[in-house]
């Protein structure tokens, strides 16, 4: 008989979270999986042991694209405005086919 329970290490003891069924001095098996507060945790943790391992090097910070001045802006309207509706220019361009 199995049952998956969650246990908390603590000074070299595993210390069961709820009351477990078992005689006094029971000799049982274990299977050791780590469960992390959040995925988040998890995936630090390894992308931090790939990049110490030399696996991934880290990204450079993004750079913040500067925002388009109102004549930019309006430049581009009126040349996207000049060439007419785009379901004109895409059935201009589908009567060569």
């Amino acid at each position: 008989m199995g049952e998956m329970i969650t246990a908390i290490y603590e000074k070299g003891i595993l210390r069961p979270t709820r009351r477990l069924a078992l005689p006094e001095r029971a000799r049982v098996g274990l299977h050791i999986v780590i469960q992390y507060e959040n995925e988040t945790d998890e995936r630090q943790k390894v992308r931090q042991a790939l990049l110490d391992a030399g696996v991934i090097q880290p990204h450079p910070p993004a750079s913040t694209p500067s925002p388009i001045t109102e004549t930019d802006l309006l430049v581009a309207a009126q040349a996207l405005g000049a060439a007419g509706p785009l379901s004109t220019v895409i059935l201009a361009d589908r009567e060569g086919r």
